[in-house]
This record gives structure tokens, sequence and C-alpha cells, in this order.
């Protein structure tokens, strides 16, 4: 990532503009302000899509599929995380979650050693 977009998001992160480009990020929580920009997801999905439509013409190459996977694992995690925050009755909070679910107190091993 280049140090300009560094800096734009750390100087507004919800709006990154450029020449070519303007990403509107949702600002505050739908519940309380309504939807008012995009989701990380909503970027990656028109990056996704974009690639896409290289792979269906004459632009078609291997580094297109490596980016539209990579692009996929990092929708799917997104997804997971939404899907946790969910779960523990903190999505559209400005509350954390917690990233690990099972009992850290018990000693489990998947293998049984």
């Amino acid at each position: 990532m280049s140090e300009q977009i560094k800096n734009a998001i750390k100087e507004n992160p919800y709006q990154f503009e450029n020449e070519f480009m303007t990403v509107k990020f949702q600002q505050g929580l739908p519940p309380e302000v309504g939807i008012n920009g995009v989701q990380v997801e909503d970027v990656i999905e028109v990056a996704i899509a974009k690639l896409e439509s290289y792979q269906s013409g004459p632009l078609a190459c291997s580094e297109n599929t490596a980016a539209i996977q990579a692009l996929t694992v990092a929708k799917d995690a997104l997804k997971r995380r939404r899907q946790r925050r969910m779960l523990q009755g903190v999505f559209n909070t400005m509350s954390p979650h917690v990233e690990r679910t099972e009992d850290v107190l018990d000693e489990f091993s998947a293998t049984g050693a």
C-alpha cells in the first residue's frame, strides 16, 4: 500500500479520494445513522468483479486468478468476523469481539497427543 493511501486514510478514515476515484466508507453504526457509505467487503467485491471481467477476455491470466483467490480469502475472513460478532452479540456496536471462542483453559489436542 502506498504511503499516500495510508496517510489519506489516517487523515480521514471515512473517505479516500484521488484524481480517479472516491471511496466513501460507512461512518457510524447503521442502526444509529443509517447506511451512508460502503464497507471494506463492498470494495473487495468491486475488485473481484473487475478481475473477473479481465478473466473473461484477452487479459485472462494466472495472476488474475491468484488475485481473485486472495481477495476471496479476505472477503471470507471478513464474513467470519461478521458472523462471530453476530454470535457474540456485538455486531453493529463498537465493542470488540472475542477472537477465540473455545475455552482456552481446557487442554485439548486435535491429535490426541
